[in-house]
């Protein structure tokens, strides 16, 4: 099935590229960008278009709430398409992300009794950090290969992980599986320079599916629900800290800019390139250990979460310094 889901995602990338253009799917250059020819956009909504119907058809057979996660992936992918090619109101976006995420909460953790108020704001939290974490994988999206490679780091750090460790999840497994497998084809057309963009049709359901991910694992264990914040912390650090500057500084934290770490990494290094290979680097070399010793050694995780964080901060502080 997987390799069913690699091909399907590598045709209908090929044909999106060039179909693409007469539907004036072309982003182009301009003073934020980091790009200087046109480039396709919005090719994202093929991997998650591939993703949707494996889910639809029950190709996760043991996920119960594959139809409602469908849904909200279809929604979000049809407002980001309709965001690369028309432009939708932030504001709006917002509302809509929002409400998908705490829709998602509502079927991934469900609460059969009487809501407590506690309870209730626990799932208003989550509800926020579904939305938080949608929007966060969309502002990486910045430069040619780096929001992809983030994702396939994450699908197959946390679905090897699930798949080894003593607290392991079959049902994160196959949807970590289905993720890598609809996504990989992508890389090679993001890849620098890159022939096709993910567009808001791609990044903001792709960054949904990676809270979903973060939700399931939170709801099988704290160990694993620490390895996705391991996987996912150069994301959550450099937008994180990204934004609390801007919005220290009075500068607008929704509107687009390339104030982000790997924006200006790029500007200096001249390309994309080496800051896609050194983000590839760090999850081999620091995340993907750490990860593996939160569920496999007697050390408290929380601790290997915030060690995750060191490299990634250290690359923030410098990028910002040498600018």
């Amino acid at each position: 099935m997987l390799l069913l889901l690699t091909l399907c995602s590598g045709l209908g990338l090929w044909g999106y590229a060039r179909l693409a253009p007469l539907w004036g799917l072309v982003d182009l250059p301009n003073a934020r960008s980091l790009h200087e020819q046109p480039t396709v956009v919005g090719g994202g909504v093929i991997p998650v278009s591939v993703i949707i119907g494996c889910l639809a058809l029950g190709g996760v057979a043991s996920f119960s709430i594959a139809a409602e996660v469908s849904l909200l992936l279809a929604g979000l992918m049809a407002i980001g398409l309709a965001d690369d090619r028309w432009g939708i109101p932030a504001a709006f976006r917002l509302v809509c992300y929002l409400a998908a995420g705490l829709a998602l909460v509502g079927v991934v953790l469900p609460v059969t009794d009487a809501i407590s108020p506690a309870q209730l704001l626990m799932m208003a939290v989550a509800g926020i950090g579904v939305a938080w974490c949608t929007n966060l994988f969309n502002f990486m999206d910045g430069v040619d290969g780096i929001a992809m490679v983030q994702l396939l780091s994450v699908a197959c750090g946390l679905g090897l992980v699930a798949m080894f460790s003593p607290v392991g999840s079959p049902e994160l497994v196959t949807l970590c599986s289905v993720l890598f497998a609809a996504c990989l084809p992508f890389l090679w057309f993001n890849w620098p320079p890159a022939k096709l963009f993910m567009g808001d049709a791609g990044a903001i359901p792709l960054g949904f599916f990676l809270a979903l991910l973060g939700l399931l694992a939170v709801r099988s264990s704290a160990m694993l629900a620490c390895v996705w914040l391991i996987l996912m912390m150069p994301f959550i650090v450099d937008t994180g800290l990204t934004l609390c500057v801007r919005t220290f500084a009075g500068k607008p934290p929704h509107l687009a800019h390339r104030d982000h770490a790997y924006q200006r990494l790029t500007i200096k290094m001249g390309g994309s390139l080496p800051v896609v290979l050194g983000l590839m680097g760090l999850q081999v070399i620091w995340q993907f250990p750490l990860a593996v010793t939160a569920v496999s050694s007697q050390l408290f995780p929380p601790l290997l979460v915030v060690l995750s964080a060191i490299p990634a901060l250290m690359v923030v502080v410098y990028a910002r310094a040498s600018a």
